[in-house]
């Protein structure tokens, strides 16, 4: 248990570049931008009047568009990761170092596997939860600047905050799980070629469906039922008329009716199926390298 725990550690270690330094690096600039708005005095809105609340609405807004930015930064930043993190150890010969300890291949890909799915995303979303303090901390000195904004409710804010954190938690923890075989798929291919994995993950299903095509003469439903099916599993459904009305109501985002909505649309079969097939294809990748990397 130990080894595996520092093997998952080791995966943070060699990439806290892009989950902690850059997101720091990115909230750093972000605040400074918005410091450098203020002081410059080149911003404008536009009101005929005061409208009140502008100011608590603007935030809970605000915070729900930066907690979809970081998610899509997160699934990139995931992505690359998966692409390049399972071929890395045949780069620089560690592998030859944890077998010695020993550990099996399928562990060392594993804890892989479970540093992008906990570790990783865990320090998006801390970056996440000091973008909310910092855009708070905006809505609350914007009102200065410009009168026609009402000064936010500090109640209503914090409110605000935790709310929109645990939604977006609740998200991030689901989607990282209906994306994982996803990710297992293109680390499992990297085993095999490397970076080369990135275009691969996505010409490997192209072709099998274009051969599809040419044996049932595009009879299938969408041409291809493999397509079919990796559409409707890429295509997450997301309730965006429950999220609108969620943040354009005027009271604190229902976390509880969200969340409950989310756990109710959600395929878990799928999910769960989708995590089997991620273990295997972990499961396969770790064969090959026991039988074919260490021999070449």
């Amino acid at each position: 248990m130990r080894a595996f725990v520092a093997l998952v550690r080791r995966e943070y270690l060699q990439h806290r570049g892009a989950f902690l330094y850059a997101p720091l690096i990115l909230i750093g600039v972000v605040t400074f931008l918005i410091a450098a708005s203020f002081v410059s005095g080149r911003y404008h809105y536009y009101a005929s009047g005061p409208v009140p609340g502008t100011g608590y609405r603007l935030f809970d807004t605000l915070y729900l568009g930066i907690s979809a930015l970081w998610g899509g930064y997160l699934f990139i930043a995931l992505f690359f990761y998966f692409a390049d993190a399972f071929n890395a150890d045949r780069r620089n010969n560690q592998m030859f170092f944890w077998k010695s300890m020993p550990r099996t291949d399928f562990s060392i890909l594993m804890s892989k596997l479970t540093a992008g799915l906990t570790i990783l995303p865990l320090l998006v979303y801390f970056a996440l939860l000091l973008t909310g303090v910092v855009a708070a901390a905006a809505t609350f000195v914007a009102p200065f600047a410009l009168p026609l904004l009402a000064l936010p409710d500090l109640g209503g804010t914090v409110t605000a905050y935790l709310q929109v954190s645990a939604t977006a938690l609740g998200y991030l923890v689901v989607l990282l799980l209906w994306y994982a075989p996803f990710f297992a798929w293109v680390g499992a291919l990297s085993t095999v070629v490397g970076r080369w994995s990135i275009p691969l993950a996505l010409l490997i299903p192209v072709v099998i469906s274009l051969f599809e095509g040419v044996i049932d003469f595009g009879s299938a439903p969408g041409g291809s039922y493999l397509l079919t099916f990796l559409r409707e599993r890429l295509s997450f459904s997301f309730d965006i008329g429950a999220l609108q009305a969620a943040v354009l109501a005027n009271q604190p985002i229902d976390v509880p009716g969200l969340l409950s909505r989310l756990v109710a649309t959600t395929n878990w079969l799928s999910l769960v199926l989708g995590l089997v097939f991620a273990v295997a294809v972990i499961w396969a990748a770790s064969e090959y390298r026991r039988r074919r990397v260490l021999k070449g």
